[in-house]
């Protein structure tokens, strides 16, 4: 125990001649990309960045960078008890990896089991200094190592001969109370997410969104039908570099739970709760056909026909909202968004089924609209008088279910334009004399 003290007496000495002797070549590079805390017992804290991930930075600018190409740690992490740790003894003169040790190399990572092996170099314990990142064949004892954990968190030990045991990660010590880890630029968790109905793609479709994630280059979309499920490989959906996806093919009127992981070379988190969306109970009207007669004088009408929607089992439609746009010079109407349609007919005087009347027009100028259907077939009237007569019409249809559930907009494909009246040239007699030619 007293050749310790005094051995830690002159550790620290040398710590403060290193610091003065190192500081000038210790400098942190823009890739430096570990950040956070590991802990030995007479080291104490050992800093891997003077930057906080996610956050600021201060101090002195130091760092340890992996290499996501060549898989090679470098850099300095620090100690304020033992001075500098290099990872990657290379250039530095007077050092070599450790006689007869095993492996000769320094600290590297094999991605395909996530372990670190090799070694790093406390500077001021000189040949006493190597920290050894994981056991090998030639080693006794228990076994030990670093690793890179999925959520890009590092996990282990690591050895040095004349400090001990080096921990990267407080999850693996029983009964420590103090959280610390040593971490890569991992993704920070996908927020916000939203999972809605898309109105416009399809009945079948939902539109999931969420906040951009730092540091994510890539999300990867599960999909389960219960709210309670771990992302896995079978319900995962997509990946993508957007913030958005549309997921269709999907059954009407079911819900569906999502969760959002964000990923990049250290790995992947997920959002903690899924995220909850329903699809529509009635599809889009496909299909609008539509015609403007001139009867004697006015009215002038227009009678729309389609095809009623698709379904869900156990689902009926209650009744159809149309909403009609004015074509004018400034609006052409077939912007699916557009906000200039007005709702014509509701349920109160829209949704009636009277077979008898399935041909006969509106009885009188400035007639209720009135709604048809027989089957699937569906017809309206809508009449118009005065300075309407003249214009070009679009519609929209959408149904609506028995439970007040409205469905798909009109598809984009299926507006069309329409006259009330069609437009009839004025033709008209005037007799002309040939011209006299001068004598």
């Amino acid at each position: 125990m007293k050749f310790f003290k005094k051995t830690t007496i002159i550790l620290l000495i040398l710590g403060v001649e290193f610091l003065c002797g190192y500081k000038l070549t210790a400098l942190a590079g823009e890739g430096d990309n570990l950040f956070g805390w590991a802990w030995n017992s007479q080291a104490g804290w050992i800093s891997f960045n003077n930057c906080v991930y996610g956050g600021g930075c201060s101090g002195y600018s130091y760092g340890v960078k992996l290499d996501e190409d060549d898989l090679t740690l470098s850099g300095y992490a620090w100690s304020d008890n033992v001075g500098w740790i290099k990872f990657d003894n290379s250039g530095t003169v007077g050092y070599s990896y450790p006689a007869g040790g095993f492996p000769q190399h320094g600290a590297k990572l094999d991605l395909d089991n996530r372990i670190f092996s090799g070694w790093a170099q406390i500077l001021s314990l000189g040949d006493d200094g190597w920290v050894k990142l994981a056991k090998d064949s030639h080693d006794s004892g228990p076994n030990y190592n670093v690793s890179l954990e999925l959520d890009g968190k590092l996990r282990g030990w690591a050895w040095n001969n004349m400090l001990g045991w080096i921990s990267f990660n407080s999850a693996d010590w029983t009964g420590n109370t103090i959280v610390y880890y040593v971490t890569g630029r991992a993704p920070f968790v996908p927020s916000n997410v939203t999972v809605t109905p898309d109105s416009l793609s399809g009945c079948d479709t939902l539109n999931i969104n969420w906040q951009p994630s730092l540091y994510a280059n890539t999300y990867w979309i599960y999909r389960a039908a219960s709210s309670s499920f771990t992302p896995t490989t079978s319900n995962l959906v997509a990946s993508t570099t957007n913030t958005n996806f549309s997921n269709n093919g999907l059954s009407l009127n079911t819900d569906y739970y999502y969760h959002i992981g964000a990923s990049n070379f250290f790995g992947t988190v997920y959002t903690p709760a899924s995220s909850h969306g329903r699809t529509r109970a009635i599809c889009g009207v496909q299909v609008i056909a539509g015609q403007g007669s001139c009867l004697s004088g006015d009215p002038s009408i227009i009678k729309l026909n389609w095809q009623a929607p698709h379904l869900a089992p156990g689902v009926t439609i209650d009744h159809y909202i149309i909403t009609r746009c004015q074509v004018t010079e400034s609006e052409d109407c077939l912007r699916v968004l557009d906000s200039h349609f007005i709702n014509i007919a509701t349920t109160s005087d829209c949704y009636l089924v009277e077979p008898s009347d399935y041909d006969n027009p509106p009885p009188s100028v400035g007639a209720t609209s009135t709604l048809h259907c027989i089957g699937n077939d569906c017809h309206c009237w809508e009449t118009f008088t005065g300075d309407e007569v003249d214009k070009q019409y679009v519609y929209k249809i959408i149904g609506v279910d028995q439970y007040g559930q409205g469905g798909d907009e009109t598809d984009p494909d299926a507006l069309i334009q329409i006259f009330p009246c069609a437009r009839q040239k004025s033709w008209y007699w005037e007799e002309q004399n040939p011209a006299m030619s001068s004598p």
